[in-house]
Formats: C-alpha cells, structure tokens, sequence
C-alpha cells in the first residue's frame, strides 16, 4: 500500500510547480529512506538542487524544511544545506536534534550538538535527551560543549558580530537571562558527572553571574506555596542542592542574604532533590493506594487552534477524523480567500500542514483505510502532502514538526510619497508601486523601520540589505535600483 501511494506521489510531483516538486520530493525521499536509503538520497539531492532558483524570500521556508527531513533520515546533509538566519537559536537547534533522536540517529545528534559553535544556538533544552542515549565519555563531551556555549557570551568582544546594538541594555539582560537558566537546568541534573572539583568551579561560577548580574524580575513557583520573584534568587534555588553536596558555607551564606532563598530553602531544604523526592513519595502513595492519574492532555499555540486541536485529539482516540477535515477545510478557505489570499507557498499553508497532520495521524490510527480521506481535499496539491504523510504513517516513520507561514498582501498604503535622501523619486522597479514615508520594513534582527530612509542599512544592527521587498507585487528588487526608476 505505501509503494502505491508513493508512485502516485513521485508521479504527481513531477507535474507540478517547482515550488511544490522541490517541497515533495524532501517529503517522498524520507519515505523512500525507509526501504530504499539510496535513492532517498537521490530524491533529496533532487529537491536540494532546485530550492536556489525559487524566490529568495521564500528560500528560508524551504532550507529549514530540508534540514528537518536531512535530521529525520540522513543527518550527514545538514553540512550541505545553508541557513538562511542571520541568529540561529537554540530551539532550532534543539528541533533537529529531537528529530534525530525519535528516529534512532543518535550519532547525528551528537556530532550536530557538538558542532553548535554559534552563540545561543546550543540546544540546552534537548541536550539531557540527548546525554541520556550516550556512553559516560560522550555525555561528559557534551556537558563540557555546552559549558562552553554558556561561557561564550560573557566575552564581549567574542560576541560582537552576533549581536545587535538593539540588544544593549534591558534586551541584552534578558537574554542573558534565558541562557543562564538554560544552562542552569542542563547542569542541575548532570553536574555529578564531572570530577568534584570542576563541578565546584561551575557551580560558583553561576552563583557569580547570578549575584553580579542585575535583578530582573520573573515568576517561578515549586509546588503551591513558593513563588519567587527574583530572577537572581530564581537561579541560586536552582543550584541550591548542588551547593548543599559541594559547598556548604557558599549555601549557608547565600540563604542568609536573599530572603525568598531562604523561604524556599525553608519548605524545600536541598532545593530540586527534595521537590523531586516529595513528588516520587507522592506517586508511591498513589500506587499504594490503587489511584491512578487521569488522561488529558495539553494545548499550546494560538487559542483559535484549539478547537482544531481538540477535533484532532477525539479524532485520534475515536477513528473518525470528519471533523478534523471540517477544521482543515475553514483553513483552506481562509488560504484562499479571494481578497486576501495566503501568498507564500502552498507547502507552508496552514491547511496544507493541517491536512497532512490528519492524514498521518488517521494512517497510524485506521490503516489504509485512511486514504479515503483524500478525497476530501480540494486541490491536488494539498492532497499530495497528505498522501506523502499517510504513505510515512504506513511505513512506521515517527511523524516531523509542521511548518506553516501565512502572508497577505497589506492594503494600499496612505501617507506621504517616499523620496531618497538626496530628494530623487523611489519606486519599485518591477511594478512601480512608490513606498510612502509611513512605510516600514523589518530586519532578521527585529528592527523595524523605513529602509529608504537609511538606503537599506539596519540602523539598529548595521546590516546592509541588499534586495528589499515590495508591498505592491510582493517581489524582490535590489535595493540600489529602487532609486534609478523614471
């Protein structure tokens, strides 16, 4: 059954728009690695070779595609395939890295965590799953990477080509903040693999930062009756118990100077280890007791997915995924709404990305018999991705993340016609739309502002675009030719 389908796809995809070829044959090529690993390869190199000659502004959806697909079923062409993002992040990171490990390729995931070399993009996050499927040498090398990632942006100068000068300030703090408390949660649960006297350093080491770094505020509750509000006493309750093994009067000293510290260490003496050990007491008692844990489940994202989410999680349980067509179908017609429709790709439309989690999730729940559910899907392309996805519930391969984008075209602009620093006209040179002053642009670093005001350069991180978007036709022109239109 999954051959059948597969044909049927490989066929189709070779008579649509490149756009559509390139993003199925990554989808086909995963599923062609499950009993035909070479030619997987050669379906992905295919899709690869194409993604350059599509739409610069859309190369981005693509390449991240790709590197999700390579993680899935050939890590080792995550060298080959570029990143489109000026600052990579950790989740990011931490997404590949979860693909590989669901699908059994734990030496990619090793050799990919310890090639982050670029600040911030450290999967600190997904790294304990990762040390958790590693011999004691491989875990330590992986700890001390990610050691060495948390240090990296305390060198100012080191840091200075990947960071933004909008990033000075509360902003800098901020994130610091967050990478502090990634690193924190990683080494809370695997310091004791160090020998004692380089955990004791690095455990100090947090303290310092924590105490010389200014008090920003936060929110974190152990159990019902803690919450503290400081971000620096956030951090030492987190190193508490290591403290308590390690450096007793380092301890002692900071609870007597840090009064929600104290409050905590009062209900919770040895920090997460006693958390940790009232929960297993609590869970012992249950078992003891013959009471089991209720089902449930939880949601996350827009609210106004939810009830896409509920339709899909009944589906699951039930069998009949009508009703998760039905919420497919509102988002198709949202899609292609006639006054605003989605422009970028439809292998990114958020009905695209719905149909295929339904045809995935109903091949693993009926069987073959999902494919009827094909016929519910308006148009061809759509009902490729989901007849892809059906065929890799078929073949047994863990499902990947979806990714959606939405874009439509913004009314026409009113406000006072754009003109160039040295009073020439501006105008698009493919449609001749003219920008007006109230216009603005973003940048990858987040500023946004009118890039005709400063011929294209980040005033925030000094970046030099070199093609700038038009909001008339919604295509790419180089910036300088933008001024040159009569």
């Amino acid at each position: 059954m999954p051959g059948d389908l597969m044909a049927r796809a490989r066929q189709q995809a070779e008579r649509s728009s490149p756009p559509v070829r390139a993003a199925a044959r990554m989808r086909i090529a995963r599923v062609q690695s499950a009993a035909d690993p070479g030619q997987a390869r050669i379906t992905f190199e295919m899709a690869l070779d194409e993604i350059p000659s599509l739409p610069i502004r859309d190369r981005h959806l693509f390449f991240e595609q790709a590197q999700q697909v390579a993680a899935a079923f050939a890590p080792d062409f995550l060298r080959e395939i570029p990143s489109l993002r000026r600052f990579p992040n950790g989740f990011h990171s931490g997404t590949l890295i979860n693909i590989m490990l669901q699908n059994g390729h734990i030496d990619g995931a090793f050799d990919y965590a310890i090639r982050c070399d670029i600040p911030f993009s450290f999967p600190f996050g997904y790294a304990v799953s990762l040390m958790h499927k590693l011999d004691d040498e491989r875990r330590l090398t992986v700890l001390r990477r990610a050691m060495d990632a948390w240090r990296a942006p305390q060198d100012d100068e080191a840091m200075r080509p990947h960071r933004s000068p909008q990033e000075d300030g509360r902003a800098r703090l901020i994130r610091s903040l967050h990478l502090q408390l990634d690193f924190t949660r990683l080494f809370q649960c695997q310091w004791k693999i160090l020998p004692p006297d380089e955990a004791l350093a690095v455990v100090r080491e947090i303290v310092r930062i924590a105490v010389e770094q200014p008090d920003l505020g936060t929110s974190a509750r152990y159990g019902e009756d803690i919450r503290i509000t400081s971000s620096r006493e956030h951090v030492l309750f987190e190193v508490l118990h290591i403290l308590r093994h390690l450096d007793v009067p380092l301890a002692e000293s900071l609870i007597a100077n840090h009064e929600q510290l104290a409050a905590a260490a009062r209900r919770y003496p040895n920090g997460s280890e006693s958390i940790h050990q009232e929960l297993e007491e609590r869970r012992e008692q249950l078992a003891a007791s013959g009471a089991t844990c209720g089902g449930g489940f939880v949601m996350a994202g827009n609210p106004r997915d939810f009830a896409y989410q509920r339709a899909l999680q009944q589906s699951s349980r039930g069998g009949d995924f009508g009703p998760s067509i039905d919420h497919a179908l509102e988002r198709y017609l949202e899609d292609t709404a006639p006054e605003s429709p989605n422009e970028v790709p439809r292998p990114f439309w958020p009905s695209t990305c719905a149909f295929r989690t339904i045809l995935y999730s109903a091949g693993k729940r009926i069987g073959a018999e999902a494919e009827i559910l094909l016929d519910r899907i308006p148009e061809d392309d759509l009902r490729l991705f989901a007849q892809i996805e059906l065929a890799a519930a078929l073949a047994g391969l863990p499902e990947l993340p979806q990714t959606w984008s939405t874009w439509r075209r913004p009314p026409p602009m009113q406000g006072t016609p754009m003109r160039a620093p040295d009073g020439s006209p501006v105008r698009c040179p493919k449609c001749r739309w003219v920008p007006v002053e109230e216009a603005h642009w973003s940048c990858t670093c987040g500023h946004v502002w009118n890039t005709f005001q400063t011929r294209g350069i980040c005033p925030a991180c000094q970046y030099q675009w070199e093609a700038t978007m038009c909001y008339g036709c919604h295509e790419l022109s180089r910036h300088a030719a933008w001024y040159s239109v009569e």
